[in-house]
């Protein structure tokens, strides 16, 4: 409280500067409790993925399986030194509460992972729509839980600066405008009984 003068203008901003802590901090409790509701959804999100991942591997083994048992282990093997798959990934952003959440996709950006014509083409084609279906739980997984540790990191934030006002700045500007009128309080109660007995010894 030292450097501060007791008088009327300043209590008026302190109370201008207390109203502004108490508004700031009702705002960011709002947007605590929202980056918290928003953080809860990828959460959830991130174990759906993380299920459908498990499901999706599996399938991806059963039709590694039968597309071994219908065409041999040299198609598989020519394929793997013959072909490079390419993959576009299609990244959007949404816009919360000043983030950029990131959202992801993939998409062919290249000739077919097995060609046509090859023994097993069945199998071959049903081992090809596996992994795509894999690769994209995968991106969509790794773009859901860099939105979840963008979540967190800006609710850790808010949750800093509701702590500074809540214990902070908000309490010592109430001890403040306290000080200030007591100060002024007691100002008044001592002109008032200097007028009094001046008007006494009248």
């Amino acid at each position: 409280m030292a450097g501060y003068a007791p008088t009327k203008s300043v209590l008026l901003q302190v109370r201008r500067t207390l109203s502004f802590a108490r508004e700031g901090h009702d705002l960011l409790e709002q947007k605590r409790e929202f980056l918290v509701m928003e953080l809860m959804h990828y959460v959830n999100r991130v174990r759906i993925l993380e299920k459908e991942f498990l499901l999706k591997n599996a399938t991806l083994r059963g039709a590694y399986a039968r597309a071994l048992f219908h065409g041999g282990i040299r198609p598989l093997i020519e394929s793997g030194k013959s072909v490079r798959q390419s993959w576009r990934i299609l990244i959007k952003e949404t816009p919360v509460m000043g983030l950029n959440l990131p959202e992801a996709k993939i998409e062919k950006a290249g000739p077919p992972a097995f060609p046509a014509g090859m023994d097993g083409g069945a199998a071959f084609d049903e081992l090809e729509h596996a992994v795509r279906d894999l690769l994209s739980t995968l991106v969509e997984m790794a773009a859901v839980k860099t939105a979840v540790w963008q979540l967190a990191r800006e609710v850790k934030k808010t949750q800093r600066r509701v702590n500074a006002l809540d214990r902070i700045v908000i309490p010592e500007n109430e001890a403040m405008e306290k000080h200030i009128q007591d100060v002024l309080d007691e100002s008044e109660r001592s002109a008032f009984f200097v007028q009094k007995r001046i008007r006494e010894g009248r």
